[in-house]
């Protein structure tokens, strides 16, 4: 990502929003993310991340919004059958969309049919039209860091984020049996998903330890290196199920306000207290986005 103002960003968001328009009503399935990210010049690596930050939706909504959108156009200017526009924005069944329209709009497809001037509620994004990004309701400070690259052990979790306790309990106890939960034991993980957008089954952690000494992994925990450099960092203190949304804030504050592009490395998250022992609103988390300076 080059270095951009925030008018810029959000129009890169816009011409995003427009190559899905464009696909929908052209009848052609959606460009693949890849596409979507080398559309707004941004990093396929963050693509999803960024776009729901300075959207203020992720993009499977944004989907869902302009096939709605797209569904009230047909249904209120074309004589195209209900039952076709629903097969056409993806639902098996008029009554499965009927629902749905219902939910988005306030209204039944045939009552807009049959009085196709009712003025009915928009489905709109959340950013306004002059470009200004509404809070989230979240204050951060953020710090330019350097870390070294450092080793931990890691396991992969595959699965809801909220089971990742019993993750680190069997991390801890894998550590324990070889001698390693020596002080200080720094607790780090690595979100792959946003568990906003990810069905929970779907969703991987990597659950990470550093280490007291060089050791070799096994079939259920590896060695890894964590990379060093240059970062955003910012504390959170409060519930975890939160850190998706200091994400977001993390991203646009980064982003909109700073001269920094992202690296191609995954956010890191280090843990300052055992979550069996603190209240939620004490969890302490270091939210670790890897950045660097973007030259002229």
């Amino acid at each position: 990502m080059k270095r951009s103002s925030r008018a810029e960003y959000l129009r890169r968001i816009d011409r995003v929003v427009q190559k899905i328009s464009e696909s929908i009503a052209e009848g052609q399935p959606i460009p693949p993310i890849y596409a979507l990210a080398r559309d707004a010049h941004l990093s396929e690596f963050h693509f999803m991340r960024v776009y729901r930050a300075l959207a203020c939706e992720s993009l499977g909504a944004t989907i869902q919004r302009l096939r709605m959108q797209f569904a009230k156009h047909l249904i209120a200017n074309s004589r195209t059958a209900i039952s076709d526009i629903a097969a056409r924005i993806g639902y098996e069944t008029p009554q499965a969309f009927a629902k749905a329209f219902r939910q988005t709009f306030g209204i039944a497809p045939t009552e807009l049919r049959n009085c196709p001037d009712t003025i009915v509620h928009e489905a709109t994004r959340c950013t306004p039209e002059n470009g200004d990004v509404p809070p989230i309701g979240l204050s951060i400070r953020i710090e330019i860091v350097e870390i070294e690259p450092f080793r931990v052990a890691l396991l992969r979790h595959r699965g809801d984020y909220t089971e990742l306790n019993r993750a680190y309990a069997a991390l801890f106890e894998w550590l324990g049996e070889r001698d390693q939960l020596v002080p200080p034991v720094d607790v780090w993980g690595v979100p792959h998903h946003d568990r906003r957008d990810t069905p929970g089954s779907e969703c991987v952690f990597d659950c990470c330890a550093t280490l007291a000494t060089d050791i070799c992994g096994d079939h259920e925990v590896r060695i890894a290196q964590l990379d060093g450099g240059r970062y955003a960092m910012v504390r959170h203190t409060g519930s975890y199920s939160l850190l998706d949304d200091v994400h977001d804030v993390l991203l646009r504050e980064t982003l909109f306000e700073r001269r920094w592009i992202l690296r191609e490395l995954p956010i890191l998250h280090r843990f300052g207290n055992d979550p069996d022992q603190t209240p939620e609103a004490l969890l302490e988390t270091e939210i670790y986005l890897p950045i660097e300076e973007d030259y002229p």
